[in-house]
Order: structure tokens, then sequence, then C-alpha cells
């Protein structure tokens, strides 16, 4: 009697939730202008910055330059840092790596060992995480500085954290308000917070 035969085969592998979450968010079709990250097991998407914030980032970056430019470091934005660590994906603000990372980088993606700063803007969808998620996350990945902006906060401060000590905390930090004269860890210098003040005063 004829028919169809059905030959048993061994069924493929399923994927693990870890490899799901890390295939969608290497596939996402995002909108212009925004990030993806993978943080505490999710992902977690963040708008288009508001002008200022980019403003900030300018005037943290022209602070930082004249040390960079000595030691033959860049500053960069929108370049993904991946945590081992934690098993997450973070695209912070602002970060300082040296040339030679830029051009030895995996495509798209860094280890954290090239970081020497890291630096965060704070905004209404983004400032639970960078206050605590990331503050976690880059510490177990010894990220040297950590560096806080948070115009949300009174009228502005700006918070330092460095000697990581890899189980999730920094053994210094530093917070001011703007205004105030910050010194950051060597090879940096002091910040000059009065330039983070926004031009307009508050109604």
């Amino acid at each position: 009697m004829g028919g169809l035969t059905m030959v048993a085969t061994e069924s493929p592998k399923r994927k693990s939730d870890r490899d799901l979450l890390w295939e969608t968010w290497e596939n996402l079709e995002l909108p212009p202008g925004s990030r993806a990250e993978i943080l505490r097991g999710a992902i977690y998407l963040s708008p288009t910055p508001v002008p200022r914030h980019n403003r900030l980032y300018a005037k943290l970056s022209k602070q930082l330059i004249t040390v960079t430019e000595d030691l033959g470091w860049e500053i960069i934005n929108t370049q993904t840092v991946l945590l081992p660590a934690t098993d997450e994906a973070a695209i912070p603000d602002l970060l300082v790596v040296p040339d030679e990372a830029i051009d030895n980088a995996e495509e798209w993606r860094l280890p954290p060992d090239e970081v020497r700063l890291a630096a965060e803007i704070t905004s209404p969808s983004t400032r639970e995480r960078d206050r605590s998620f990331k503050l976690d996350s880059y510490a177990k990945a010894g990220i040297p500085i950590y560096l806080v902006i948070d115009p949300l906060e009174s009228d502005g401060t700006v918070t330092v954290y460095h000697r990581p000590d890899r189980s999730g905390a920094y053994r210094l930090h530093q917070t001011v308000e703007f205004g105030t004269e910050l010194a950051l860890p060597k090879p940096f210098g002091k910040l000059d917070t009065a330039e983070f003040k926004s031009r307009q005063p508050k109604g």
C-alpha cells in the first residue's frame, strides 16, 4: 500500500531565552536616533535625545578633550559596550576610549576593558536605569570611572563614581550641584559644572 513515509529525525535544539533575547536585540529595526540596550534580561529602548541633552554632551566633551587628545584617546557616543559580567549590552551617552580600541573594535561593539570613562546624561525615560542598573553593571564590568549628569535632580547634579570593586559597587563617589567644581580622578582634571546650567531660568 502506497503512502507517505515519515522519517524521525533529531528535533532542532530549542533556543534558550537568553539566545532569543540577544537575537531579537541584534535584529531590531529601530527608528532613527533611538537606541536599544540589554539590561537586567530585558531590552530597553531610548528615544532620540532632546536638544538640552545634546548640549550637555557637547559641554562635557569640550572639557574632556584636552586630556583625551594628549593621551591619544577619543570621545565617542552611540557605541555599544558589551558587559560580560552581567550578560548585558549598554550604550553610554559618552565614552572615552583609546584610539586603537576604535580601530580594533569588533564591528559596533566594544569590550568594557577598553573604556576609560563612561558618562550618562539622565532623562525622564532613562534616569532610573542610569542611577541604578548601569551603576551596578558598570562597576561589575570594571569600568574605572562612571559619570552621571542629572539635570532632573534639583537644579542639576553631577556624580562621579570610581574605583569599581567588580561586585556591583564603586568604592568612591562624589556628587555636586551644577555650579560647583568637581575633581575627576586622574588623568582627568577638574570639571566646571557651571557649564551645565540651563541658560533659561526655571519658571
